[in-house]
């Protein structure tokens, strides 16, 4: 939930409760879960009820399984309200798992409200993505009925519905090519991370950590990493049972236990704890992946080398396994080569103004079938930094085809990213192949990063009478990869800050080898602030798609990041206070805060009081008028903040994380990378605490421009977004204008006369 306001300093809101288990009946209230589960809101992305309509509907929802887990149990936890319309002998709800049965359910008019713990039969999950299918069966009748009967409905509460996993991690036997089934994206819950130093980490160090941090994240994919931070310790011991056992019998490993573990360093600084055996394995950049002596459930994965520049190797190249080579647990690398890639480039990115073909972005040709039609998704990814004009246009030429006996009202519809933007009426009764049909969309209907570009089919059979048969096997409708989509016009120029921009897409934090560098300063580097910055890193490289390709960190002075952009993470106590004067919020031993105190609507003041409901950017460009008192102290208390700002001596643009404590910092770290947070970064200051869903939002600083546009987007842009200058500089033109005619006028004259 958002809310762009802040009161006083910051306001509080409201969440909702989790009901727990009953059997078929009502369930009671119970403020937390059990553990290992998931709830289908997070399975299915939404808080809203699953809507189960009509006669015949199937809702399809995937269980992630890792391939390190072994279930002994698996229970869905289900709470459903249906139609007190329904006739209960003819009305069920089918859950089935992986296409075989697993539950029948009535649907009871006179109980209309239902609880139910259906086993899932453990047997049947495998390690990877299973599909439980809701199937029902709706009927308000004995007799014909129409299908699409408002009163036919049901509701799965995705909140407090969950499925609850019991059972054990297998123990490990790692190699470097099953690197992404020990990163497994498949993981139940949170997955939390240890790098752990040899000595409290340099600049150089740190720069390590967050290498493989983010090389973790991006074998995640969609799973940040909980990063923690512990410095090596080692054990003296004669224990004759752990020094035969034992891989690393020198290294303190109960810190460890637990969770899985990433050591960095080079092979002088590691020897100590990990042995002269192990030392003698590392001639170059070295990766080595092994069992946790004392915990086998769990992994180590060490990342060395004899040189800093080859520990730097190692961990670049983690990032970049995506392929099972080498099948071993340890491997020494003579070097690394890597192509040139341009400063954006994905492979689902619109990199120039060219012509793409829906196969281009992963798409196969695919038929939509019978009354629901069905729809498609296609993923187009737009440079972070993209502005188009208001008046360029996407062309997309369609290829499709679809069969006979369709109503007229038959149509096929293209959303983009969830909104409706255009439609094909599918009129020929005698069905019809289309070779291109053209349609244009809006360039600005599309967003920087990722678009979702949907295609529908809604299709009716021609035979719909009451009380007919109806047959559907007629409704196809086939969409073929070759259709194509051109885009003209796109310039890279873009306003900031802009944090929703960089939630998004990681801007301007995400370029390749032709960008610019990303500076990390912490303002200490004690183990809170270490992992504090390695886990929103990993955020970023979830983000990016890839790891930052010219890292560097810095610990205490962050000036002099010529040419690049700066990322600082700390407690407010330990940054520079001139680097504190430029944020939106200027905080230190007296804070200067900042109230909105009145917007205009129109060209008109509003009055606002306490409360501003306006999200930092979602209307535009807003002028306020402010209240600007000055506090003793931060005033942070539990609160993380998040602001960006024009860097000036400290870089082109700087994005600050801060708390009040190293504790607190941490903390809010890890609620920042959760959904419901990240997802809403926005403007140039966001705050939020730990253990809550509220974001609180604000454009507060100046603005800027980051690119190169060509010129008459240039004018285009400014024109549009502040239009009395375009009015003043047309008065300008007619004033010369004019005087210019006069001054010909009175040369004419002069010449004529």
């Amino acid at each position: 939930m958002m809310q762009s306001l802040f009161r006083a300093w910051f306001m509080t809101l409201f969440g909702a409760g989790l009901l727990s288990w009953a059997t078929l009946a009502l369930g009671a209230s119970n403020a937390a879960l059990p553990p290992n589960t998931m709830t289908l809101a997070k399975l299915v992305g939404q808080t809203n009820p699953i809507d189960l309509r009509g006669t015949r509907t199937i809702y399809p929802v995937y269980i992630p399984l890792s391939q390190r887990m072994v279930p002994d149990q698996v229970v869905l936890h289900l709470e459903y309200v249906n139609s007190i319309a329904l006739v209960g002998a003819r009305s069920q709800l089918v859950v089935k798992l992986n296409e075989n049965v697993v539950a029948q359910i009535p649907l009871n008019p006179a109980r209309p409200e239902g609880v139910a713990d259906i086993r899932l039969p453990s047997s049947r999950f495998k390690p990877g993505y299973n599909r439980i299918s809701f199937n029902i069966a709706q009927h308000y009748t004995y007799d014909c009925e129409d299908p699409d009967a408002p009163e036919l409905w049901s509701q799965i509460d995705t909140q407090n519905s969950y499925v609850k996993f019991e059972g054990e991690l297998a123990q490990v036997n790692p190699k470097l090519s099953g690197i992404d089934s020990l990163f497994d994206q498949r993981w139940l819950g949170d997955y939390q991370l240890t790098v752990a130093t040899p000595v409290f980490p340099t600049s150089e160090y740190a720069t390590w950590g967050a290498m493989v941090s983010q090389a973790a994240a991006v074998h995640l994919e969609y799973k940040t990493p909980q990063i923690f931070h512990e410095v090596l310790q080692y054990q003296n011991t004669t224990d004759n049972k752990r020094l035969k056992n034992y891989r690393f019998p020198y290294l303190d490993q109960k810190p460890l236990r637990g969770r899985d573990a990433i050591i960095v360093g080079t092979q002088a600084d590691l020897q100590q704890m990990l042995g002269s055996s192990w030392a003698n394995t590392v001639s170059g950049p070295y990766l080595g992946v092994f069992p946790m002596d004392e915990d086998p459930r769990h992994f180590i994965l060490v990342v060395s080398g004899i040189k800093p520049e080859d520990v730097a190797t190692a961990a670049r190249i983690l990032g970049y396994l995506n392929f099972p080579l080498p099948d071993q647990a340890t491997a020494n690398f003579s070097g690394l080569r890597m192509d040139h890639l341009p400063r954006f480039a994905a492979a689902d990115m619109v990199s120039q103004n060219s012509i793409y073909r829906l196969y281009d972005f992963g798409y196969e040709t695919t038929t939509m079938r019978g009354a629901g039609g069905g729809s498609v998704d296609v993923e187009i990814m737009l440079p972070p930094d993209v502005y188009v004009s208001e008046t360029s246009h996407v062309e997309l030429n369609l290829h499709f085809a679809y069969g006979a006996g369709m109503r007229g009202d038959s149509v096929f519809n293209i959303f983009i990213n969830g909104r409706f933007e255009n439609v094909v009426r599918l009129s020929e009764v005698e069905g019809e192949a289309v070779r291109r049909h053209t349609i244009s969309i809006p360039t600005r209907s599309l967003k920087p990063g990722m678009n979702t570009i949907t295609f529908a089919a809604s299709m009716i059979t021609d035979n719909s009478a009451e009380c007919q048969i109806r047959n559907d096997n007629n409704l196809l409708f086939t969409l073929y990869d070759d259709t194509t989509i051109e885009f003209n016009g796109l310039d890279n120029y873009v306003q900031m800050p802009n944090m929703r921009l960089m939630a998004t897409t990681g801007f301007p934090y995400s370029f390749n080898d032709d960008g610019e560098t990303t500076v990390v300063g912490l303002g200490s580097n004690d183990s809170d602030v270490l992992a504090a910055s390695w886990t929103l890193m990993g955020k970023l490289a979830e983000v990016m798609r890839h790891v930052s390709m010219d890292l560097q960190y810095r610990i205490g002075d962050f000036r002099g990041v010529d040419g690049g952009n700066l990322i600082v993470v700390g407690t407010v106590q330990t940054l520079d206070a001139d680097l504190l004067k430029l944020a939106p919020i200027k905080l230190g031993e007296e804070s200067l805060l900042q109230y909105a105190r009145a917007t205009g609507v129109g060209q008109q003041p509003r009055y606002e009081g306490s409360r501003l409901w306006i999200n930092a950017d979602e209307y535009g460009t807003h002028e306020f008028n402010y209240v600007n008192p000055t506090l003793k102290g931060n005033g942070l208390g539990d609160f993380g903040l998040l602001m960006q700002f024009q860097g000036g001596d400290y870089g082109n643009t700087v994005t600050l994380f801060t708390a009040g404590s190293g504790k607190n910092l941490l903390e809010t770290s890890r609620e920042l990378i959760t959904p419901e947070i990240w997802s809403n970064v926005q403007g140039d200051v966001t705050a939020w605490k730990a253990g809550e869903e509220d974001v609180y939002a604000r454009t507060l600083g100046e603005r800027y421009h980051i690119g190169k546009p060509r010129f008459s987007n240039w004018l285009i842009y400014h024109f549009s977004s502040d239009p009395w200058v375009f009015i003043g500089v047309l008065l300008v033109f007619l004033l010369l204008l004019a005087l210019f005619i006069r001054w010909l006028l009175k040369r004419f004259r002069e010449t004529h006369h």
